[in-house]
């Protein structure tokens, strides 16, 4: 927070306080309009801001660039500030309005699906026989620092088990990106259908690799998210059938909306990004 207000007062670019202890209101410096009564939003916690009087929005480096100051904030600073705090806090319960984290739940201690153990146990995956996630191997899926929901996937084939299983069921990912509090560098982002399609790029390396949770579940929502935290490029990587190309198709019309570049990457018939390994990565992202 203190580094970007240093940074201000270092350039003599005055700003207000609000009653939100994480947001500043600036000067708009898009250079587009003159702005005497501050416009620009700043949130602090985010590190995201937006001009309500022209639309000028974005990530710190994109602001920065604004007032002619080289990126001085480390990229990860994206990250939001409360995720931090909750490091030390990361065993204990964490609510998710209704939800909270099993308290009898195991680590994950082996790979599976050819997700290495080191991955899993990056994503913080776990067991537990509670919240009806038996034979589920679950991942707490994570925005802003706030826990949204424990996404499952069964272990073992079951007629009377969905295959994936969400707690709660009626949690909403129409604003969803994940991990985006994982992502370090948000200029560049990949997008991939499924959480095993993700998991398998973050093991080869790919760590600005983002989940929609489905082809089908991108929207204008998720597209203001990467508007305002500055992405300028992304690949499209959805899965090689159908859906998934129609998907990717819409998916390019929607970010040529918010003018970010973006490149469909079509995959071998059969292959699905969960399914790759770093060549066949490496060669498809070329």
């Amino acid at each position: 927070m203190t580094e970007l207000l240093e940074i201000l007062d270092n350039n003599k670019i005055t700003y207000k306080k609000t009653n939100n202890p994480i947001e500043v209101l600036i000067k708009c410096t898009s250079g587009i309009h003159n702005d005497e009564n501050p416009s620009l939003s700043y949130n602090l916690e985010n590190n995201i801001f937006h001009c309500w009087s022209c639309g000028f929005s974005g990530g710190t480096t994109k602001f920065l660039e604004s007032i002619g100051e080289v990126t001085r904030l480390p990229v990860e600073s994206k990250q939001p500030y409360k995720i931090q705090k909750l490091k030390s806090k990361i065993q204990q319960l964490v609510e998710c309005d209704e939800i909270k984290l099993p308290t009898e739940r195991r680590m994950f201690t082996k790979q599976f699906k050819g997700i290495s153990l080191k991955t899993l146990k990056e994503f913080q995956a776990f067991t537990t026989q509670q919240l009806q996630l038996q034979n589920y191997i679950c991942f707490p899926v994570y925005q802003f620092g706030k826990l949204k929901y424990i996404e499952g996937r069964l272990m073992i084939s079951s007629a009377t088990q969905s295959k994936y299983y969400r707690r709660p069921q009626h949690a909403s990912t129409m604003e969803i990106l994940f991990p985006l509090d994982k992502v370090k560098n948000t200029n560049y982002i990949i997008l991939v259908e499924g959480i095993f399609d993700l998991l398998n790029m973050w093991q080869l390396g790919f760590h600005n690799t983002l989940c929609l949770f489905g082809a089908t579940n991108f929207n204008r929502k998720k597209l203001e998210i990467l508007d305002r935290i500055g992405v300028t490029k992304v690949d499209i990587m959805m899965d090689s059938d159908t859906p998934g190309t129609l998907a990717a198709e819409k998916i390019s019309a929607l970010l040529d909306t918010r003018n970010i570049y973006s490149r469909i990457i079509k995959l071998s018939v059969g292959k699905d990004p969960g399914d790759l390994d770093l060549e066949e990565a490496k060669e498809a992202l070329i």
